[in-house]
């Protein structure tokens, strides 16, 4: 099992243990929360108020990744063109040596997995600073699922941590996730409107056919 898989799982099972093991055996689950009926106008004013702060944080962590990152992708995309601009002139040369063809090829390969593999690292640093951009926004006072709940409803510690995990995975999951939620809402509560429909015309239609 590779290090970083055991870290992960360690990583589980000790906030397994922390947020739910714990509460349980020490007799302090919360009560069950009331949360507000679920409607339209609400879910979509949370949700573009959410999607609103993720750009946000999509555009500051963009600025922050620039600063760090940007300058050597530009090294890393300029000599895989050269590579690839070497690779295609020696094709091109019919004097050129198999040795110096395959050579080239080789480069532009090894020029390439460089790329991808910075652009990979980049995408990870991208994730991690949305995640602790959220996690602070989330801590600041922004709280997707307290949204959700019954006015004047209490809450404790457990519930607010979660919150803010979950708020903070939120935001870093993008403006583009949180538009798959509302999507996703939209869709649901479509499929129920025409069920309703079809029911109540169901209905209808055996009301009609009675003598």
């Amino acid at each position: 099992m590779k290090k970083t898989t055991l870290l992960v799982w360690v990583t589980l099972l000790v906030t397994l243990c922390v947020f739910v093991v714990y509460p349980l055996w020490s007799n302090q689950v919360p009560e069950p929360l009331a949360f507000k009926p679920l409607s339209p106008q609400v879910f979509f004013g949370l949700i573009g108020w959410l999607f609103a702060i993720a750009l946000f944080v999509e555009r500051a962590v963009e600025v922050v990744v620039l600063v760090f990152r940007d300058q050597q992708a530009g090294a890393l995309d300029a000599a895989e063109a050269r590579a690839t601009a070497i690779v295609a002139a020696l094709a091109a040369n019919a004097t050129a040596s198999q040795s110096d063809k395959d050579k080239a090829a080789r480069d532009a390969v090894t020029a390439h997995e460089q790329t991808v593999s910075y652009r990979a690292e980049t995408k990870e640093m991208a994730m991690l600073v949305s995640f602790v951009f959220g996690i602070f926004i989330s801590l600041a006072g922004v709280r997707a699922l307290h949204g959700l709940l019954a006015d004047f409803t209490p809450t404790g510690t457990l519930f607010t941590v979660a919150d803010i995990v979950v708020t903070g995975a939120l935001l870093a999951g993008g403006s583009e996730g949180i538009h798959r939620m509302a999507n996703a809402f939209t869709s649901f509560m479509d499929s129920l409107s025409t069920r309703a429909d079809a029911s109540q015309k169901k209905a209808e239609d055996s009301m009609k056919t009675k003598p």
